[in-house]
Parts: C-alpha cells; sequence; structure tokens
C-alpha cells in the first residue's frame, strides 16, 4: 500500500495527465490554422480573379458580348479547387464632365449585370475624373469551412457552426488601348 507521502511524490502518468489537458486546445488551434489558411487563400484567389477579368477587359478597346462571356468563363477557373459558386459583374464605367459615374455597359456570370444608363456608385473619389471611362470588376463566392468555426458557450459547450463567409473584390482599371472600351 502508498502511503500520502509516496502518493504526493509519485511522477508516473503525469505527462498522461498533461497531454489530457493540452490536447484538446492543441487539436484546435491546429483544426483553426487549416481554416484561417484556406480562407486567405480563397480570398487570395478571388483578389487574382477579379485583377485578372478586368485586365483581359481592358486589353481591347472593343469587345463582344461572346469576347467578355468567355473572359468571365475562362477566369472563374482561376478559383479551382474551391467550389463554391462565383459571381463576376464587369461593368464599362463612363465619367462625364461632372464627374458622375455611368454605367456604360454591364455583363455579368451567375448574377443579374447592372442597368445601362444608372448611376455606379461605388467608385473611389480618388480615381474618379472627369470624362474618363473605368472598368470594374465586381467577383463573389462564398467559403465554407471544411471543420467549421470552433464556438463556446455555457448552455452548448464547444459547437462548430459550416456557416459560410461572404467574400467580395471590387477592382477599377482604366483601358489601356484608347479612351473606352466598348461591347457590342
Amino acid at each position: 500500500m502508498m502511503t500520502a507521502d509516496a502518493f504526493l511524490r509519485e511522477a508516473r502518468g503525469v505527462a498522461a495527465v498533461e497531454f489530457a489537458f493540452i490536447a484538446p486546445i492543441m487539436l484546435l488551434l491546429f483544426v483553426g490554422t487549416i481554416e484561417l489558411s484556406a480562407g486567405v487563400s480563397v480570398n487570395r484567389k478571388l483578389s487574382r480573379l477579379s485583377s485578372t477579368v478586368s485586365d483581359l477587359v481592358t486589353q481591347s478597346p472593343t469587345l463582344t458580348t461572346a469576347d467578355v462571356t468567355n473572359i468571365m468563363a475562362a477566369a472563374s477557373k482561376v478559383m479551382y479547387p474551391y467550389t463554391d459558386e462565383v459571381t463576376i459583374v464587369l461593368t464599362g464605367i463612363g465619367i462625364d464632365n461632372t464627374g458622375t459615374p455611368k454605367v456604360a455597359w454591364s455583363k455579368a456570370l451567375n448574377t443579374t449585370p447592372l442597368t445601362v444608363g444608372g448611376t455606379y456608385s461605388n467608385v473611389p473619389a480618388k480615381i474618379k475624373k472627369p470624362n474618363t471611362f473605368l472598368v470594374a470588376a465586381v467577383v463573389k463566392t462564398t467559403y465554407t469551412p471544411s471543420f467549421g468555426w470552433a464556438s463556446y458557450s455555457a448552455a452548448e459547450g464547444l459547437s462548430f457552426s459550416r456557416t459560410p463567409i461572404d467574400i467580395d473584390e471590387e477592382i477599377f482599371l482604366r483601358p489601356r488601348i484608347g479612351s473606352q472600351v466598348t461591347v457590342n
């Protein structure tokens, strides 16, 4: 039989007890790191996608609707291997002599294009120069976590949520050739 003093000095099993306390925390940190890095990867791919589509459109002064549709369809493949649906809205914006941005044309993939002639309200003041033209690319997707986001509440305890997160990017570029880009 072990005395109380011998029991207090006993060191066997200490590592197992410490591991039992630390393992769940380490597991949550590991899963959280995977989810965070995957979310950042989706965001970076979406930034690359917005840049790619707007850059391709601004390289030509005249495009057809089929050209723009093909550019959007091909560029959406940038998001591989992520399978959440991507929406793209490409818009030609003419800024009149008063500095008001108006939609000259708009094409979309998996969503509705903007109304031609309507005001485009998101143009930053620093690039809103009178009598110029811009091409705007707005791309959106969702990121659905593989494992889920961990949360803790006293009522429910530890839970994981696979609620998708909306991610969007918007970029403005000026035409490379000529003063505007037209879509026939």
